[in-house]
């Protein structure tokens, strides 16, 4: 085979991230960015084994392709140039290093195999996102193969509750941005362990937390469906308080997030958080573009409009 050619969204958690890691249920949405992954015979002479082509580091890429060659028994390969190109920043929580897991497992796999199978796709990718996260749920790497939204529930290891949600969001809903708050200073694993040594000394106060972050998730999904403006947008912001409760939102964007509030917006931050400095990207929800964007300059943010519910993993060519 000459070249394999696979596109893979990123993602966003509409509501539910780390206390996805507790039983709790998240909503999750592909999203209109994607990373490509392209596998093509090595035309260079003298050139041997892998040779892994991408703008960002590449030590999970080239341990998923090590993994993947021996899952799949793939013995003494031919050469081969894997080469990654993605609209999805690395570390602001929008499922980078999920994308690459689900693209390289799905172009290896039809490279060496022929086979196209979403589910075991998804299945080898989240092994490899073991080795990126030690713990995670398994709902970013759903996501990005799935596409559409996600309702996500991890009750254990062995026991999944995945749905891909059968609707779009109400055309009158269609007023989501990202704001660009800068790179978290810590990683998700980083946040995840805090929040968890956060849930072990105060047990009581974290279990309310997360069961009123439940009762959002549903709130958020619901009002999606059925175009409810006012119910999103309390849900949202109700979600929001509870992620600042698990200290995963830093002070430094709190600010904006009252501030988009007060002008009939809702804002949240998307995925491990931050809590020294950025946050990532914030998840928007404003009707006024321009006025969610002079605010975010205010802070010196930059701001784009998103598109939720995109296509899953896809082969381009073959």
């Amino acid at each position: 085979m000459k070249k394999v050619i696979v596109s893979v969204p990123g993602k966003v958690h509409l509501l539910g991230e780390h206390a996805v890691v507790y039983g709790k249920p998240a909503l999750l949405a592909a999203i209109n960015l994607r990373l490509t992954v392209t596998i093509s015979a090595q035309t260079e002479k003298g050139k041997k084994g892998v040779t892994i082509v991408s703008e960002e580091p590449i030590d999970h890429a080239a341990y998923a392709v090590n993994y993947l060659f021996t899952v799949l028994k793939v013995q003494y390969p031919s050469p081969i140039v894997v080469t990654i190109d993605s609209d999805i920043p690395a570390g602001f929580h929008l499922g980078s290093s999920a994308a690459v897991a689900v693209g390289l497992t799905g172009a290896i796999m039809y490279y060496y195999t022929k086979l196209w199978n979403p589910m075991r796709i998804n299945e080898l990718a989240y092994e490899i996102e073991k080795k990126q996260h030690g713990t995670p749920s398994g709902g970013d790497n759903t996501t990005v193969t799935m596409g559409g939204f996600i309702w996500f529930r991890k009750e254990l290891e062995f026991l999944k509750s995945i749905w891909q949600l059968p609707f779009h969001p109400h055309p009158s809903l269609n007023h989501f941005f990202l704001i660009n708050t800068g790179r978290p200073k810590e990683s998700t694993g980083e946040m995840v362990a805090m929040v968890r040594e956060r849930v072990q000394t105060h047990a009581s106060e974290m279990r309310a937390v997360l069961d009123l972050n439940e009762a959002q998730v549903k709130r958020v999904t619901v009002a999606l469906k059925n175009g409810d403006e006012a119910e999103l947008l309390d849900a949202l912001r109700v979600g929001e308080r509870t992620l600042e409760t698990m200290g995963v939102v830093s002070t430094k964007v709190i600010p904006l997030l009252r501030a988009i509030e007060k002008e009939g917006g809702a804002a949240k931050i998307l995925g491990g958080g931050g809590k020294a400095d950025g946050v990532g990207f914030l998840l928007c929800y404003h009707h006024d573009f321009k006025r969610v964007a002079a605010l975010s300059k205010e802070y010196r943010y930059t701001i784009q409009p998103i598109i939720l519910g995109g296509e899953g993993i896809r082969l381009e060519e073959r």
